[in-house]
């Protein structure tokens, strides 16, 4: 084997150095510059069609009328990954307005997307048949290009420098404001559509539910986020459909007139307190509200209607075209910013069984709902975290996910940050809620319907971090239910036994329930299962619990016991919640019917809700 002088293998390692060098990023001068470009600024841009990672096919005739960035990449090269940083700022800010075409002058999709996932990259990057890049120029990379509403390149980068993030960011103000400067005026024609979901609207007790007695209309530049005009509607008109109306009602409008451009667009129906011109989105989008539904419940709904918004992300980057001899006309769907709840029973009494005997009958009486909000956000906020942490500012599109069943995503009501491992005392925040389960009484029950009919209540928003859900930070429903126990064993104490009572009239006020019998007192309890309760003392539920056993106390003509229910959601494969299995989400339609109760309740509602799962009487009733 012939061997080579060490010299001979230094010169091989530098010219593959070299090679690679010129593959990863290939320099320009300031000479050669301009001769390895074949499109230079004033030049109109060549047709291209390119794929997007994200799935979605470009041509370049689609961007007609639009100002847009191209740029020319190699993952391995320092220049471009420098110039790579910058333009996903530049995506952060513009995306709406302005897109950034990101096209690997060599690579396959499979090396740019793991460099994309491997930095974190949320900006697409695109994919073209043919080597578009030697369209552009002949060697060098980076190469970017932004791109006028007229087609024509407007300024053009190298490595000589690489652009940086004021650079880029100067230019497309400045171009993006021209193009709207030269666009005409638009007219805007809407079709509304707002879920009725409850009911057929011919039923005038469901009719204010979609109720839109006046419409806001915010607008703002897509691109600064700075306010620039607000439309009001008052006449309304409903739209006849030829659909089954029960589902959707649609009401249509125009003509609201206002310059082309591109926008950011919030609808706000029936609000109060709508400020006439925010300073930009984010005073819009972090507005709390604390007067319309301040009790946290509403039993009927104001004729003028609830108050409803757009989903906050749904009319971003909206390109308002002028169209020739008619509207510009665009489709809305609208939420409440209230839920619903729908609460019945599926039968007037509940057989309690055991061993194929029945020992009681419980009938569910009244209702009553707790930990309430008081106030809500404006537009519904949703935050994704692993840990509480102070509460951040409300930004689009950071803080206002659409929810998918990944990570840890909450849905986020005013008071969810207050609600965490740092409350010490859960009534720190009591003064948030409206009948606050830790300041719990029986007073202001409603009565519960007989089976087969149902009553309705209208509640705010009230989330929870995971840790904290059903233990009283969540909302919840208290349930009174009467008691008729088939007999009860009173103890004799002259013949020293026990005897069954099947008249209500000789029962004690407290009676207690125990290995499904009842008895009229401590005594009868010892005697039958040989105990040494002291029958001169008084026990809480928690105490008698130890022994098995369960106190109900007759009141008001009955003897009552009471059932906690954390409202949760069905946690069904096809809609799954995660994280909010437990709370109350605005625009949701939530039926609870109780079907069953596995035992008696509680004496006593006595709220400790800093101990997870308390009362235990919420796993004793049965929600459908």
């Amino acid at each position: 084997m012939k061997k080579h002088p060490i010299q001979y293998h230094a010169l091989l390692v530098l010219i593959l150095l070299g090679v690679f060098t010129l593959t990863a990023c290939e320099k320009d001068s300031e000479e050669s510059s301009q001769s390895t470009a074949n499109v230079k600024v004033g030049d109109t841009v060549p047709e291209f069609r390119l794929n997007s990672s994200d799935g979605n096919e470009v041509l370049s005739s689609s961007l007609d009328g639009r100002v847009y960035i191209l740029s020319f990449f190699d993952t391995r090269c320092p220049d471009c990954v420098e110039e790579i940083q910058v333009l996903q700022r530049i995506y952060d800010k513009y995306h709406a307005v302005v897109p950034v075409l990101n096209v690997p002058r060599s690579q396959t999709k499979e090396d740019v997307q793991a460099y994309w996932d491997e930095k974190g990259l949320t900006m697409p990057f695109h994919t073209s048949d043919d080597n578009l890049y030697y369209q552009f120029a002949n060697k060098t990379i980076p190469r970017t290009y932004v791109v006028d509403d007229e087609g024509k390149v407007y300024a053009a980068f190298n490595d000589s420098p690489v652009v940086d993030y004021e650079s880029l960011d100067n230019i497309l103000t400045k171009i993006v404001g021209e193009a709207d400067a030269k666009r005409g005026p638009v007219n805007l024609s809407f079709k509304m559509k707002v879920p009725a979901a409850s009911g057929d609207p011919s039923d005038y007790y469901f009719h204010n539910e979609y109720t839109i007695s006046r419409l806001d209309i915010y607008f703002f530049n897509a691109a600064t986020k700075a306010f620039f005009t607000k439309a009001m509607i008052t006449d309304l008109t409903k739209e006849e459909s030829l659909y089954d109306a029960k589902y959707d009602v649609t009401y249509v409008f125009d003509d609201v007139r206002l310059r082309a451009g591109v926008y950011d667009i919030f609808f706000v129906a029936n609000y109060d307190n709508a400020p006439e011109e925010p300073a930009n989105e984010n005073e819009l989008l972090n507005m709390i509200d604390s007067i319309t539904y301040n009790s946290g419940i509403e039993a009927n709904l104001p004729e003028t209607g609830p108050v409803m918004t757009s989903n906050a992300t749904a009319f971003q980057g909206v390109n308002l075209i002028p169209w020739i001899n008619k509207s510009y006309v665009m489709n809305i769907e609208l939420e409440r910013v209230v839920a619903k709840l729908q609460i019945g029973v599926s039968q007037n009494g509940f057989q309690l069984v055991h061993n194929s005997k029945k020992y009681a009958e419980v009938n569910i009486t009244n209702y009553k709902f707790v930990n309430l909000n008081k106030q809500y956000y404006l537009f519904q906020h949703k935050d994704e975290l692993s840990t509480l942490t102070e509460q951040p500012e409300f930004l689009y599109p950071k803080h206002f996910y659409e929810y998918k069943d990944e990570g840890d995503q909450y849905v986020v009501d005013p008071f969810f940050y207050v609600k965490n491992e740092n409350t010490a005392n859960a009534s720190a925040f009591k003064n948030y809620y409206h009948s606050w389960f830790g300041d719990f009484t029986t007073e202001d029950f409603a009565s519960m319907p007989s089976a087969n009919n149902y009553c309705y209540a209208y509640i705010l928003e009230n989330t929870s971090f995971k840790t904290f859900q059903k233990n009283g930070y969540s909302p919840g429903i208290v349930f009174k239910a009467a008691v008729s126990p088939v007999f009860v064993y009173l103890y004799d104490y002259t013949n020293f036994k026990l005897q069954e009572e099947y008249r209500p009239e000789y029962w004690p006020k407290t009676i207690y329930l125990y290995k499904h019998n009842f008895y009229g007192s401590l005594s009868a309890i010892n005697k039958a299962g040989g105990l040494t309760l002291d029958e001169l003392a008084t026990y809480t539920d928690a105490q008698l619990k130890a022994y098995g056993i369960k106190q109900i106390n007759f009141n008001m003509g009955s003897y009552e016991t009471f059932y906690t229910y954390w409202i949760r959601h069905r946690n069904i494969p096809a809609n799954p919640m995660g994280p909010m299995e437990y709370g109350i989400l605005r625009n949701n339609y939530y039926r609870m019917i109780v079907v069953g109760v596995n035992g008696i309740g509680d004496s006593k509602i006595t709220p400790d809700c800093m101990r997870d799962n308390y009362p235990n009487s919420y796993e004793d009733i049965v929600v459908d």
